[in-house]
């Protein structure tokens, strides 16, 4: 048995894709890469195919064959070949290529009758074949199944930078007719048809984080990470916890010391600023978090008791409310959650 347990809400899960795909006016995909958000792609994957998904997205080619027997559809490999064995492997697994430059494209250029994605990059300056180079693409003969963009500013539908990069992928679009369009990611979707495109991938939202920066979340809580007390003690005023003694009790309280740290991806910079719950209830982190503890003062929580579970983010303390604390973003909360997790469905 784990020290720290994961619950997964199908029923949450799969209500966040109904959500997406009663926003969308495409088809709906779904992003399963990075372990589909440090939650297993394997399930999620199942559960999308059995939602009626066709369209999975994933970072790299082990990622793709990790998911291909919960899945039916195409599944499309985001970083591309990057040498020719990797295209033959593409080719020969069935899978989607995304063709991010023109070394990509002429890597895919034997298997130009398979299936193929371009990736045009509109500004992000991440991946992506720049608009320049598009209008001298040689691409005719491939079997385009999408032609896709990366939104970089979503999360801020009011961002200008929004519409400079629609703008520049409508310019590149009649150099590849008929090609159905991908935009959307989770906020994009959100935003408008205008941001969508024929084909739209849900990713950090299907997870049940908040898509948005500034605005509520629409979205139900996917899952709850939970920590088991080990033993509870009393703290007298003036003596410290944790390592560098860095909290010192003002008066006596009750700390618990929970069997998560930071190698389980609990955030060490939540140390002293933090919480988790127990019944609703919060409770505050005291001291640094250690590699495998953290501790928490449960003066208000009386009934906790050695053996009981606390919540480090779920229902009561949002995953978006954790990444805030720990000042980044719940994609790294999600994709950084260790292997030392029972999983409970």
């Amino acid at each position: 048995m784990q020290l720290g347990r994961i619950l997964f809400d199908h029923q949450a899960f799969l209500s966040n894709f109904d959500y997406f795909r009663s926003r969308s006016t495409g088809e709906t995909g779904a992003v399963v890469k990075a372990n589909g958000y440090g939650t297993g792609s394997s399930r999620a994957s199942r559960l999308l195919r059995e939602a009626g998904c066709k369209h999975f997205f994933v970072a790299v080619l082990d990622e793709a064959d990790a998911i291909k027997a919960n899945t039916s559809g195409e599944i499309y490999v985001l970083s591309g070949p990057t040498n020719s064995e990797d295209a033959e492997r593409i080719a020969s697994q069935g899978y989607v290529p995304v063709l991010n430059s023109v070394l990509q494209v002429e890597l895919w250029r034997p298997y130009r009758d398979r299936a193929c994605a371009l990736h045009i990059d509109t500004g992000m300056q991440r991946l992506g074949i720049a608009v320049g180079d598009c209008p001298n693409l040689v691409v005719d003969s491939f079997n385009l199944c999408l032609v896709m963009t990366h939104l970089a500013c979503a999360d801020v539908p009011e961002h200008s930078f929004n519409r400079d990069q629609i703008r520049e992928f409508s310019r590149v679009l009649p150099f590849f007719p008929g090609a159905p369009t991908s935009i959307g990611n989770s906020a994009g979707i959100l935003n408008g048809e205008e941001f969508q495109g024929d084909v739209v991938r849900p990713g950090i939202g299907l997870y049940g984080g908040n898509p948005w920066k500034a605005r509520p979340n629409p979205l139900r809580p996917v899952v709850t990470c939970e920590g088991m007390v080990l033993q509870i003690r009393r703290v007298h005023k003036g003596e410290s916890v944790g390592y560098s003694a860095s909290y010192v009790a003002q008066e006596e309280i009750r700390v618990a010391t929970v069997g998560l740290g930071y190698a389980d991806g609990i955030p060490r910079s939540v140390s002293n600023r933090g919480e988790c719950a127990f019944n609703g209830v919060r409770m505050p982190v005291v001291g640094h978090i250690s590699m495998d503890a953290t501790q928490v003062d449960c003066s208000n929580c009386l009934e906790l008791v050695e053996g009981d579970y606390v919540q480090f983010f779920g229902d009561t303390i949002s995953v978006d409310e954790v990444a805030q604390t720990a000042r980044t973003i719940p994609y790294e909360i999600l994709t950084h959650l260790g292997n030392r997790y029972d999983y409970i469905e």
